[in-house]
């Protein structure tokens, strides 16, 4: 057989294995059934990040803040490598134990303590489901001249089709949108940053009373909380992986990756929000971009609004199990589409950009304590078994959650929603909600399980002590 057949041969192989409908839930995968590599985390991540999302975060930094565009870039650096960060930690956490993020909570919070950020996770999934399925929609729309109606049933009926099948179909689509995706999006690229105004400054009247220094501080919040938000599901994508798979490669692949593809789009969509406000994909056809470029950008929109949702829809359905739901996961795949799309149809038709601010910056609320838990848990006290030893209820992970959330209070600032005490004197200390909460819950995590470490090593050493007495 000539390399050209062989090649072909295994090429039809890996396909074939990637189309094939995955039986397993959230149970560990076995050793025998492992596969892939650190550089497919690269490819997930850098695609799931080139979608309008990231450019609608991009240009709130502009249009809504009023940043000047090298201010906003430098703010989406720092905020897309806390993002991005998280993410590549998170990615390492799969291979050990072949489980995900949510099944390994059990261990800190205890088995129904872990139900509470599951439940939460689902919610999220399908609330990110719904922003999507708007945004592709809308392109949808634009693209082929149909109803808005029509286009979220097309959009939607993809991002669970996608899902339905599983693990080794996301990984062949993202690999191929990575390819894909640079392609479309390098004309609405080069057009944004030529015709935009690279060269603007601070707008005081846009910022308000947040301030320059405000203003960016939460820049760097929302753009951290976007890449934020899926470090609970990273692990989801790296269980299949062997078990010695090198943590600092996946670190490095699933970081870059995220990191790059979020600068790229969200500092192109601060580009254009120098020149123009866009609410919907359909505004870069009527206020932006001429002609065929933006049937490109289109195109490029649409594609990539499905393959990151379809990454939501997934997750969240895992999240669903992990819960303590009993179906199977193609089940609880519809679940999150069938109450995703709900929400999406509703919201579609209200204020997407209000909405949209005050989603990213919730989500970071809730999921930094949690993050820190976990990462103490891990690199501190030295635990990632998903059930050895996870208490049958609450484990001080728990605790140390919900209290870091408590402390961030005050400093929460979505008005219309909730204003704390101290984000309504200083509103520029609002973006730090999320900070003070991860800080708040790891150094507690870490007492509260020092605590009961020393406590244990006491007993050990009196209960030795009588046995040789």
């Amino acid at each position: 057989m000539t390399s050209s057949g062989a090649l072909t041969q295994r090429l039809s192989a890996a396909v074939r294995s990637a189309t094939t409908v995955e039986t397993s839930g959230v149970e560990p995968i076995p050793t025998n059934d492992r596969k892939g590599g650190p550089g497919s985390s690269f490819t997930l991540w850098f695609s799931s990040n080139v979608q309008f999302s990231s450019l609608t975060s991009g240009m709130l930094a502009t249009a809504a803040f009023g940043l000047g565009w090298a201010q906003a870039l430098l703010a989406i650096v720092l905020g897309s490598a806390v993002g991005a960060a998280a993410i590549g930690i998170t990615s390492t956490f799969g291979p050990p134990k072949g489980v995900g993020l949510l099944v390994q909570t059990r261990l800190p919070l205890g088995r129904r303590g872990a139900a509470i950020p599951a439940v939460l996770v689902f919610f999220k999934a399908c609330a990110w489901f719904a922003v999507n399925s708007i945004l592709g929609a809308f392109a949808v729309q634009t693209l082929i001249g149909t109803g808005f109606g029509p286009a979220f049933a097309l959009v939607t009926v993809a991002q669970v089709a996608i899902a339905l099948v599983g693990y080794g179909f996301i990984h062949l689509v993202q690999k191929a949108m990575a390819l894909v995706l640079p392609l479309l999006f390098i004309g609405v690229s080069l057009y944004g940053y030529t015709e935009s105004d690279l060269g603007s400054g601070f707008d005081a009247v846009k910022a308000g009373p947040l301030g320059f220094v405000g203003a960016f501080a939460l820049v760097v919040a929302i753009q951290a909380a976007r890449a934020l938000s899926f470090s609970s599901y990273a692990a989801d994508y790296t269980r299949y992986m062997p078990a010695d798979t090198s943590p600092r490669k996946l670190f490095l692949c699933a970081f870059t990756g995220t990191w790059l593809g979020s600068v790229w789009i969200a500092s192109l969509g601060a580009a254009i929000g120098t020149i123009a406000f866009i609410g919907t994909p359909t505004d870069l056809v009527g206020q932006v971009l001429p002609g065929t470029l933006a049937t490109v950008t289109m195109l490029a929109l649409g594609i990539s609004t499905i393959t990151s949702s379809c990454l939501d829809c997934y997750s969240g359905a895992l999240a669903w199990l992990i819960a303590g739901v009993k179906m199977a996961r193609w089940q609880a795949v519809l679940v999150v589409g069938g109450l995703g799309s709900t929400i999406g149809w509703f919201a579609g038709q209200g204020d997407y950009w209000k909405s949209f601010e005050n989603f990213l910056i919730i989500l970071g609320n809730w999921i930094a304590p949690w993050l820190a838990v976990m990462l103490v848990q891990r690199f501190l006290v030295r635990g990632v078994s998903p059930d050895e030893a996870a208490p049958r209820n609450f484990g001080p992970g728990f605790a140390a959650w919900l209290l870091g959330l408590l402390a961030a209070v005050p400093f929460m600032s979505q008005p219309g929603v909730f204003v704390g005490p101290i984000a309504e004197r200083h509103p520029a200390l609002g973006a730090c909600t999320a900070a003070v909460a991860f800080l708040t819950a790891g150094l507690l995590h870490y007492a509260l399980t020092r605590n009961s470490r020393t406590r244990a090593a006491t007993r050990s050493t009196d209960t030795s002590k009588e046995i040789h007495a």
